[in-house]
């Protein structure tokens, strides 16, 4: 009797798929994956320390790899308060800092635009300072520098996000541009460490400096396919999720 059953037969010869089915592909991973709300960590920097999962980092350095940035502005009516978080009332979100305005989740905007908003003038913060009511600063979305084990651990790390005091935008931007200058790498290609410092005007200041550049061809590109899910996170409209204080994650850096 002839067996007529059908065998998979595996071998190590792969067909490219054509070029229309991998961009419909693409597109509905982009569609899906929009609906979902990544896994992220917040890390706290509330009085210079640095706290991620609850807990203080040892010695208040964090070994990290920053994959992604935003440029994030920030208004609240009533002053921060730690005991009872809540979004700020206006918000924008820009990858680039470039045309501004506030996020479609805004309920009561200021402005149409952030440019011209009388909350993003100088002064406007009242009292006797001279600075903004709207606090215009940086979301940095990272790795843990443990994940650069090998390209599987990379792929599987969980991604943790941090918002930038007004005056620690300076060392973020000093960080990218020292790194574009002297090694030609942007920030993801290099291992880094972020710490604070007291300072006497603005309590403390977040300190970040570059330890290492990430030399493994596989491990490098595991970094770079976790760009477009980093961006995703750090574009993310507020929510609980995306304040300091939201719950802790289960693993830690």
């Amino acid at each position: 009797m002839t067996n007529t059953k059908v065998q998979t037969v595996e071998n190590n010869t792969q067909v490219a798929l054509p070029a229309d089915l991998l961009a419909e592909l693409a597109a509905d991973a982009k569609e899906t994956s929009a609906l979902e709300r990544p896994s992220v960590s917040t890390i706290s920097l509330r009085v210079g320390v640095i706290n991620y999962a609850g807990e203080p980092v040892k010695g208040n350095v964090l070994p990290v790899v920053i994959v992604a940035a935003s440029h994030l502005n920030t208004y609240y009516v009533t002053a921060w308060d730690p005991d009872s978080v809540s979004p700020p009332t206006c918000f924008a979100i820009s990858e680039d800092g470039k045309d501004m305005r506030p996020h479609a989740n805004v309920v009561n905007p200021q402005h149409a635009t952030c440019e011209g908003c009388p909350q993003n003038e100088w002064g406007s913060a009242g009292g006797k300072s001279r600075g903004k009511a709207c606090k215009e600063t940086r979301r940095l979305v990272m790795l843990p520098a443990a994940a650069l084990e090998d390209a599987e651990t990379v792929s599987k790390a969980e991604m943790a996000m941090v918002k930038l005091p007004v005056t620690s935008v300076p060392a973020w931007s000093n960080y990218v541009n020292s790194l574009s200058a002297t090694l030609g790498l942007p920030h993801y290609a290099v291992e880094g460490q972020m710490t604070t410092q007291p300072d006497a005007k603005t309590q403390f200041k977040v300190v970040l400096t570059p330890t290492r550049q990430i030399k493994d061809v596989e491990i490098l590109r595991a970094v770079m396919a976790r760009r477009e899910q980093a961006k995703a996170i750090a574009m993310l409209p507020f929510d609980a999720a995306t304040e300091d204080e939201a719950a802790p994650a289960a693993n830690k850096f």
